[in-house]
């Protein structure tokens, strides 16, 4: 279905049934491509990324496999887009527009590492050579990140000493001061000077201040050691500064680091920790008490050999869950209980997976995941949980900030199970090992039926907020606007006979409002405007059709959807 985009706000509300041991499925169908991938290995990532701005999340799998989804749920192949020949195992890639013409970009941790620049239509121009010291490096991993808070997205390639055919070398920092890629070889600090066996860097404002920071997991596979994380002094003193940490718990641990996610799994508003370490040291969970931090014992803390960490609500019931991979063993998912803790492991049949990337790829409101690795930890799996719970997603554009809005915190406040809080997300290019996830933020909502307030700070500093917003849509934000927009098409119902039937239209005083319905089961429906105010909701039991007052509307138009039989109609009509 084709994919437009509306300036106006959606509402919508949902009947939920139950959420199933996992919820996913592994799409094993040898027609669909992703399946098919050859030459599996060890320590590969993943990424959904949207490379032509359809509005469907496309795949990129390490190390030089792209797959364009064709919004029916499967995927078609590019052939060798970036014309390169990888000659390592391992490595990840990282997603963000460099040049801030609105088409993602990535650079690619491998022998030797690449950067491009999308050029569209599946196309992307190798623009490594524009890079200071760069030729030919062999990288681990990479990660963009807004060291700056300007307009320019800045990256950093680091490389395993001792892991590569070739080297040691230090790492890669780069600070980019244009969109022409006018790049700054950063010299200085011991994650630039030093040879160290370097996994995988990690940006997060992890203490919310306004900047982002820098993390460096230095797991060097065996033996535990210091990780090289770095607060980021932007905000303090107004220079482009780093300070390695020498009091936080987790930077004097001894570690064996692989993945670090910054996470406010308590709704607390602060964000905790998930470290993952390999075999030197345990997976450590660090709770987050008012900047002071203790680790907590949880499920998957306590064991050695973990990869990734990776969070989302996969049941869409209102806080984080994560997913666990080790290379040996199945990839667990765990579910967050919403008091603080995790129930048990919930196997998910494959084993030998390494990176994750979670996102919503069908575009049905929950989220889906794609697992790199070797043998069978290659593999994709769809979320069938539908409706189990409300939701909402929200794509972030930045202007005065970088384009791809990394380093952007998005919070959102609901009433859910009786319950009102906040929850909080960060727009990051690397948060899983050797991957990222889908760059639009996704927030589950369980029993709430509208949005209380949602707040976006952009790096920049800018900051909207938006109030009584309607649940189960897609919509966008670009920074500096004062609305919201509504992503149409591309979850309702593509059947041609799934018609709301609105008279009259215009109306004055009330529309008569006529919709097929399949079952005998209750249809939801709202009614907003075009700022995405709630104007008027309710519930249709038993008729194919309702009428509604609108007397007291301004003039102007509005939007109703309805959920029935699962499936989401609308219709638009105007009051005069």
């Amino acid at each position: 279905m084709k994919k437009q985009l509306l300036t106006i706000l959606f509402i919508v509300d949902l009947i939920q049934p139950s959420f199933s041991q996992s919820g996913f499925t592994h799409i094993t169908d040898p027609g669909n491509p992703v399946t098919l991938m050859p030459a599996p290995a060890s320590y590969r990532g993943a990424t959904w990324i949207d490379i032509d701005n359809d509005n469907d999340i496309d795949l990129y799998a390490a190390p030089h496999f792209l797959f364009r989804n064709d919004g029916q749920g499967n995927f078609v192949q590019y052939t060798n887009p970036f014309n390169f020949t990888p000659t390592q195992g391992p490595g990840g890639a990282s997603w963000a527009d460099i040049d801030n013409d609105g088409l993602p970009d990535c650079i690619i941790a491998q022998n030797p590492s690449q950067a491009y620049i999308n050029t569209g239509n599946g196309n992307f121009n190798n623009i490594s050579s524009q890079l200071p010291n760069f030729n030919n490096f062999p990288a681990w991993g990479c990660a963009f990140g807004d060291w700056n808070n300007d307009p320019y997205i800045d990256f950093i390639y680091v490389h395993a000493a001792g892991f590569h055919s070739s080297g040691p070398f230090p790492n890669k920092l780069y600070l980019n001061t244009n969109a022409s890629l006018n790049l700054q070889y950063i010299t200085g600090y011991a994650i630039t000077d030093s040879v160290k066996p370097y996994t995988v860097p990690y940006w997060s404002d992890y203490d919310m201040d306004g900047d982002m920071d820098l993390f460096i997991a230095s797991g060097p596979g065996g033996s535990p050691g210091y990780d090289y994380c770095y607060k980021n002094l932007k905000m303090e003193t107004g220079l482009d500064t780093l300070e390695r940490m020498t009091t936080e718990l987790f930077a004097t641990q001894l570690q064996d680091g692989q993945c670090y996610n910054f996470i406010d799994h308590d709704h607390d508003g602060d964000l905790d920790l998930c470290l993952t370490n390999y075999i030197g040291a345990q997976t450590r969970f660090y709770v987050n008490n008012g900047g002071s931090y203790s680790l907590q014992t949880m499920p998957f803390t306590g064991i050695n050999r973990n990869l990734t960490n990776d969070w989302g609500d996969f049941d869409n019931d209102g806080d984080l869950d994560v997913l666990i991979t080790n290379d040996i063993q199945p990839m667990r998912l765990y579910r967050n209980l919403g008091n603080g803790s995790f129930g048990t492991a919930v196997s998910l049949g494959v084993d030998s997976a390494c990176g994750i990337t979670n996102g919503d790829y069908d575009n049905d409101g929950d989220l889906d995941f794609f697992s790199n690795g070797r043998e069978n930890g290659r593999a994709l799996f769809r979320n069938d949980s539908l409706y189990g719970n409300n939701w909402i997603n929200i794509r972030c554009n930045g202007s005065t900030s970088n384009r791809s809005a990394i380093g952007t915190l998005v919070r959102m406040k609901a009433v859910i199970n009786g319950n009102s809080y906040w929850q909080t997300r960060e727009i990051s290019a690397q948060n899983s090992f050797q991957s990222q996830n889908d760059l639009r933020v996704h927030f589950g909502l369980g029993d709430a039926t509208v949005i209380d307030s949602i707040t976006i700070r952009y790096s920049s500093g800018q900051v909207s907020h938006f109030v009584n917003i309607a649940v189960n849509n897609f919509y966008c934000h670009d920074e500096g606007t004062a609305s919201l927009c509504m992503v149409t098409g591309i979850h309702e119902s593509p059947d041609a006979k799934d018609k709301v039937l609105i008279q009259p239209n215009p109306a004055d005083s009330f529309i008569h409002v006529e919709f097929k319905r399949n079952n005998k089961g209750a249809a939801a429906w709202q009614v907003y405007d075009a700022t995405g105010k709630v104007m008027t909701s309710g519930m249709v039991l038993k008729d194919h059709n309702l009428s509604i007052d609108i007397s007291q509307f301004p003039q102007g138009s509005y939007h109703i959807q309805i959920i029935r039989d699962r499936k989401i109609i609308s219709g638009s009509f105007m009051k005069f």
